[in-house]
């Protein structure tokens, strides 16, 4: 029997999702991208999942990227259509209504840090090194390394680091705002769940509309955000966990001023 090469574990409302190919760096081969894709749709539509962590095997690697010993086979056009699969499922991963943690748990170059780009929010162990790494080995980014980069971090930055092809730490990566947070080893893991957690907490109406008015909201002039904003707020405050929440706040005002009066 085969190995799997994407893992999945459900604890409470957080799904871990595991590229499991450690022998290679967990790189990943198309077959791989279309699972990482095919999971995130599905968990996207399930009641039970509030918040996805996408993470490595082992300790070394999150991802070293693009599978090169499939690419070494790639035509023109085979190239392209591989790149659109992976360019296809990094924006299911980007538009999940399910919020999206990236724990990167070692190194991750060329596709790996693409791969990362796509998620929400960036978790990066210590001894991290990142990096879109393609144009050392002659070629260019593939999978959004040239388009969500500078989305992310100061243009300058991204220039450089695009035409250099030279990792960085996740120091530097935290100091430019690639990824959130930075752990140590021993207490990634935990440091990681905690957040997920905390996400999972919250009310998953509030959440999905709260990243559609982040995404969406972004492609156009703030105004057009704000009224965005507005119209999707409104919607979610006529949802029953926004009524319960707002009896909560009231019952709990109650009992303080009750309190005080005695």
């Amino acid at each position: 029997m085969s190995t799997p090469k994407l893992l999945q574990a459900t604890e409470g409302h957080v799904t871990t999702l595991t590229i499991n190919r450690p022998k290679v760096r967990n790189a990943i081969d198309t077959e791989t991208m279309h699972l990482i894709e095919d999971a995130v749709r599905a968990l996207g539509r399930s009641d039970e999942t509030r918040v996805i962590v996408l993470t490595g095997a082992g300790d070394i690697a999150f991802s070293a990227g693009g599978d090169m010993k499939e690419m070494q086979s790639f035509s023109a056009l085979t190239g392209d259509q591989v790149m659109e699969v992976w360019q296809t499922g990094l924006d299911v991963i980007e538009h999940s209504r399910k919020p999206v943690i990236c724990a990167i748990n070692g190194f991750a170059y060329g596709g790996g840090t693409e791969i990362a780009m796509a998620c929400h929010i960036r978790v990066a162990v210590e001894d991290a090194m990142l990096g879109q790494t393609e144009i050392a080995l002659d070629h260019l980014p593939g999978g959004g390394g040239t388009q969500r980069l500078p989305r992310l971090v100061p243009l300058g930055f991204a220039y450089e680091h695009l035409l250099t092809g030279e990792p960085i730490t996740a120091d530097e990566a935290h100091r430019v705002g690639l990824v959130n947070h930075v752990w140590p080893r021993d207490v990634f893991a935990q440091r990681t769940g905690d957040l997920a957690g905390r996400i999972a907490a919250r009310a998953p109406v509030a959440v999905q509309y709260t990243l559609d008015a982040v995404r969406e909201g972004l492609k156009g002039p703030l105004a057009t955000g704000m009224r965005l904003e507005r119209a999707l707020a409104s919607i979610v405050l006529s949802s029953d966990d926004a009524q319960k929440g707002l009896e909560d706040f009231f019952g709990k005002g109650r009992r303080a001023r009750a309190r005080d009066e005695d």
